[in-house]
């Protein structure tokens, strides 16, 4: 298997768990918090919640930026049903923090 392949059963193996948030002061770029959270045994850190212009809460992952200026991702959601996982629990705990009415444009 090489490291482009993944067998069916390795969909959803995985739980998030443990999510933290942390409101950001002032929220410039539309930033509304961070978030830390556990995916099965590994612990991810500084995954941005963001707001558009439209109201739509979204999350941005950390990345670093090379001395050239290509960025390079330290974590993401490989695929769209595991990035709408973390979506799901980020967001979600996100609105809970901030009240009825704050965020409920969408995920």
């Amino acid at each position: 298997m090489t490291m482009t392949e993944r067998p069916e059963s390795m969909h959803g193996m995985h739980e998030i768990t443990e999510v933290r948030i942390r409101l950001a002061p002032g929220g410039g770029s539309g930033l509304v918090a961070f978030a830390s959270c556990r995916y099965g045994g590994v612990l991810l850190n500084d995954i941005a919640i963001r707001r558009d212009k439209t109201g739509h809460l979204f999350l941005t992952y950390p990345r670093k930026v090379s001395a050239s200026g290509r960025p390079h991702p330290l974590h993401h959601p490989i695929d769209r049903e595991t990035a709408a996982q973390f979506e799901l629990a980020v967001i979600g705990q996100v609105r809970l923090l901030l009240g009825p009415g704050e965020g409920a444009s969408g995920s």
